[in-house]
């Protein structure tokens, strides 16, 4: 499997969840790619609200996730871990929409109670699997949720009301997924940690992101932490750091920030070392990069 692209929140969305619909005009990448948050992905062969349709057997195209590949058809919801690389490809001619609802870790954990814990489905170690194809009455229900969400009007109170929706949604998912089986409590609590940190560091990207540094911002040893990151996300802590602040930069670098200041916005001491880092993952040097956005 060739090497995934990273693509960060900042990039996807604004804030901490996004239900956005998608069709063949504006599907975002088709590369093989992972990120760190969470999400849903909900296809159906057309924009009609009808759950059963004679064409709903036909197959959209298939979904790789950690190297599994699974067929996409009417109805198919997918659960995305963070840092799972995936791949969509889809292969019908005919029309398709998909709900991609993303969201982050922090929110996640919010929502997970004593007797719904969402990691029961959302972890790496979790077993309930990717993909469930929904029933008609499934189908319309969350379509229904989905377009709540896209018709909201209020003038107040409009993001309490939207994060009740994605809480629906989550609740609507878990009765889905969830066969009974639980993960153990040391593996909640280490998400706990991971979800966290990487809420730190997105606070932190511009400040010292050392190993040594993060571990004591969570109270462990720089090898337990070291372990216990790769274990539950497949990466190492300084390939998610570097990903995190070439990513930024990016953005940076996207809203006419001068190169020198985007290295050292994002936490590079120096900026030999940004441009070679820079240039090392995107194949092209800060100053080259502004200029082709």
């Amino acid at each position: 499997m060739k090497y995934p692209l990273f693509l960060s929140r900042e990039e996807i969305y604004n804030g901490h969840y996004s239900i956005k619909k998608r069709d063949a005009t504006c599907e975002f990448t088709r590369d093989l790619h992972y990120h760190d948050f969470y999400e849903i992905q909900f296809y159906l062969s057309d924009t009609s609200s009808e759950g059963d349709r004679t064409n709903t057997a036909l197959p959209l195209g298939e979904i790789t996730v950690s190297e599994e590949t699974l067929p996409l058809v009417h109805g198919s919801l997918v659960l995305i871990n963070m840092f799972e690389p995936h791949q969509i490809q889809i292969t019908c001619e005919q029309p398709y929409i998909r709900y991609c609802i993303s969201f982050d870790s922090s929110l996640l954990l919010f929502a997970c109670s004593d007797t719904s814990n969402l990691f029961n489905i959302f972890s790496s170690c979790a077993r309930s699997g990717h993909v469930r194809r929904l029933t008609s009455g499934q189908i319309l229900d969350l379509i229904s949720i989905c377009r709540r969400y896209e018709t909201l009007s209020m003038a107040n109170g409009r993001d309490i009301m939207e994060k009740s929706i994605i809480l629906e949604i989550f609740a609507y998912i878990y009765n889905i997924f969830y066969d009974g089986r639980e993960i153990s409590p040391f593996d909640t609590r280490n998400m706990e940690i991971i979800t966290n940190l990487i809420s730190y560091i997105d606070e932190h990207i511009s400040g010292d992101l050392s190993l040594e540094h993060l571990a004591e911002s969570v109270s462990f040893s720089p090898f337990y932490l070291s372990r216990m990151f790769r274990r539950y996300t497949g990466a190492t802590l300084n390939q998610y750091v570097i990903a995190k602040r070439i990513d930024k930069a990016k953005l940076l670098l996207a809203g006419s920030v001068s190169a020198a200041d985007a290295g050292r916005d994002t936490g590079f001491h120096s900026y030999a070392h940004f441009y070679r880092t820079f240039k090392k993952i995107t194949g092209m040097s800060p100053t080259e990069y502004q200029k082709r956005e």
